[in-house]
């Protein structure tokens, strides 16, 4: 059984919900630019291009199959913020960790802030 609603939150919710989802879709996109650059600063040369491409693509797969509205399986409310937390943590870190620390805690923080907003503003 989804915990999903049925209904489309985009179309249905107000202005605020409208900028919040636009701002997620914005995070997920540097979500994966994210690990890409981590990837390319932390292995230079081709092995980091492999890494970054790899990272980039299980993530997209991570994402589409578990994480997305139209998402093949469908996990809890919670098991969707604990990967989600898990994936915007690990590519936070690995900015950190490239010398990116502020673009990894941005990345992270804006994430976490938009999930708050997201819960408060969809209740329908």
């Amino acid at each position: 059984m989804s915990d999903r609603p049925a209904r489309d939150p985009f179309l249905e919710g107000g202005a605020a919900l409208r900028v919040a989802l636009g701002l997620r879709f914005l995070i997920e996109l540097a979500l994966l630019a994210g690990a890409a650059i981590a990837a390319v600063r932390l292995l230079p040369g081709w092995p980091g291009g492999v890494v970054a491409v790899v990272a980039v693509a299980l993530i997209a797969l991570v994402w589409g199959l578990l994480l997305s509205p139209k998402a093949r399986f469908d996990i809890r409310t919670a098991g969707r913020l604990c990967l989600e937390a898990l994936l915007f943590g690990a590519v936070g870190t690995a900015l950190w960790a490239s010398g990116l620390g502020l673009a990894g805690a941005v990345l992270f923080a804006v994430w976490a802030l938009d999930r708050i907003a997201l819960a408060l503003l969809d209740r329908g």
